[in-house]
């Protein structure tokens, strides 16, 4: 039947040059599109490692000293520290509070902060990156607040790693496999390039990797020991895990109504409690992220949608011109059933001939670096999508199994209509 069908193509070769250049574009422009979506949930379908439910920042605040109720003799460093370590205890004794910890304002996980550090090996000095430092005081469990696994998803608490040294420093996998390759981390040295005698650490254990963004790839993390002391306290947040008996909506209604009066300590007050789940989502939206991945999946409906009705539009039309050829294959016997899958392979055998050519179109894509879309050729270790021939191919199997979804809807409708004319009508065409 197929050599059948390639005859019939052939014999009709003018008027399928054009479906076929038709359907030539709209696979590359399908193809295109694609391609970015695959990285794009490829990305996210990767583990950060962390979990961001029921986590809450909750905002403490320091009165301003013009405020009526502010008191001079509890704003000396002693004070404020013997204040703000009430506090901790305060919420940390709270009935619904799993876990707590305290944390630099620039690691806020899901915000958009960022604190880099520049690293590279004791050892080896040609292994080198950067990546975002996350400071915590280590007397406060920063790992169970969020849930931190490893890589293979065992879960990971502060008391796993030594941190009586003050140069103490936890890496990420993605820094353990970018500095130390052999896999021998324990007791090594991370330096500062411009300043190695100075700035320093010592690594004393690894933690998966975690994302900064939701569609992006894991980034290298280090987390660093940061005390607290009165100095930084106005600098530092306060994290904590509630129990997941409650909803999030009646825990953040509890808490305010307990705690107000409760952390109302010297001239600390609470000011506010905000979940990490609504920071992530803010910045994403900030950064652009919400929009750019909406915007491009409107296009993409959009794209799919206008391919559908062209060609449904062109089968249609085509189908419609050969009601005679129909009326023919029904009255030497052909059954309805053998006429709705003639007219369906055709259209499946041209989009074949076309899929060739498309690729030699999209390969030139490729050579330009014209897909290098989001999280391309970042941190490049080994992902799926870097690896660009295995790439290349799924992408256009999965574009083609697309297109040839539409086509067959595009068929369906008119050659159903033809597959069910009278032989008498249809020869009536003739």
């Amino acid at each position: 039947m197929l050599v059948h069908i390639f005859k019939q193509l052939w014999n009709r070769k003018r008027s399928n040059l054009w479906i076929g250049i038709e359907l030539l574009l709209v696979f590359c422009l399908l193809w295109y599109i694609v391609d970015y979506f695959f990285v794009l949930e490829y990305n996210k379908s990767l583990s950060s490692c962390r979990d961001l439910d029921h986590t809450w920042q909750v905002n403490v605040a320091l009165l301003p000293a013009e405020h009526p109720d502010y008191q001079p003799s509890e704003s000396d460093s002693t004070a404020l520290l013997d204040n703000y370590n009430r506090v901790l205890d305060r919420i940390r004794r709270y009935k619904d509070v799993e876990a707590l910890t305290v944390l630099s304002g620039w690691s806020t996980p899901g915000g958009g902060s960022f604190y880099g550090d520049w690293f590279r090996s004791r050892r080896d000095t040609t292994r080198e990156g950067n990546g975002q430092a996350i400071m915590f005081d280590p007397q406060t469990d920063f790992f169970k607040v969020f849930r931190h696994t490893t890589q293979d998803g065992k879960p990971v608490s502060v008391e796993d790693f030594d941190w009586s040294d003050p140069k103490a420093i936890v890496i990420g996998d993605l820094a353990a496999k970018t500095f130390f390759p052999d896999g021998k981390l324990l007791g090594e040295v991370l330096e500062s390039p411009n300043s190695p005698e100075d700035y320093y650490f010592v690594v004393k254990g690894s933690i998966g990797d975690i994302k900064r963004f939701d569609y992006e790839r894991p980034q290298l993390a280090f987390y660093r020991p940061e005390r607290i002391k009165p100095d930084n306290i106005a600098n530092m947040e306060i994290a904590i895990r509630s129990r997941e008996h409650l909803s999030d909506g009646r825990f953040l209604q509890n808490f305010k109504n307990a705690m107000s009066r409760e952390l109302r300590i010297g001239n600390f007050y609470l000011r506010g409690i905000k979940s990490y789940n609504q920071i992530n989502a803010e910045t994403d939206f900030t950064f652009g992220q919400t929009s750019d991945v909406r915007i491009r999946t409107g296009m993409m409906l959009f794209f799919l949608v206008n391919i559908m009705l062209c060609v449904m539009g062109t089968f249609w039309y085509r189908i419609r011109v050969r009601r005679d050829e129909v009326g023919l294959r029904m009255a030497m016997g052909s059954t309805r059933t053998n006429i709705r899958k003639m007219l369906i392979l055709e259209g499946l055998c041209l989009l074949a001939v076309v899929v060739l050519p498309a690729m030699l179109i999209e390969a030139q894509f490729v050579y330009l670096g014209l897909i290098d879309t989001l999280g391309q050729g970042k941190n490049n270790l080994g992902y799926l999508p870097d690896r660009l021939v295995l790439r290349f191919i799924l992408t256009n199997l999965l574009t083609w199994a697309l297109l040839a979804v539409v086509i067959v809807a595009a068929i369906w409708l008119p050659a159903d209509k033809a597959a069910k004319m009278a032989p008498a009508e249809a020869l009536h065409y003739e």
